[in-house]
């Protein structure tokens, strides 16, 4: 079965989308041509979903060759904040609890995802 190119989960709690692309072609198939900055290994965007006309969060790495834990930890720091800032949770030093669960949690779904990609990656090919 192949694998797809991008996942889309609903964070429990929030109830906001976030929707993870494993490549830069997945985020242009699924944004747009160049939705990935020219250059960048991954980035974290704020968009908006045309159907539904709700914001959603996009975690997009440029390809799974690219992707390992720095990048995994930095961009999920990102994500987690943008989406505290769409429920109105204000980060701060004494409101720290909801940012660090929520990178935990982004972290193990993200990281589930891109590793299957590297895993395909690596299988002979028939």
């Amino acid at each position: 079965m192949a694998l797809k190119a991008t996942k889309e989960i609903t964070v429990p709690l929030y109830g906001v989308q976030v929707v993870i692309c494993s490549s830069a072609d997945a985020a242009d198939k699924k944004f747009g041509k160049g939705f990935l900055y020219r250059n960048y290994t991954a980035q974290v965007s704020v968009v908006t979903c045309p159907k539904y006309q709700i914001d959603m969060v996009a975690i997009c790495f440029s390809s799974p060759d690219s992707y390992n834990a720095e990048c995994l930890t930095h961009e999920c720091v990102h994500a987690a904040w943008r989406i505290l800032e769409l429920v109105g949770i204000k980060v701060s030093v004494d409101n720290q609890e909801p940012l660090a669960y929520l990178a935990g949690w982004l972290s193990r779904q993200v990281n589930n995802f891109m590793m299957n990609h590297i895993e395909a990656q690596q299988q002979p090919k028939e």
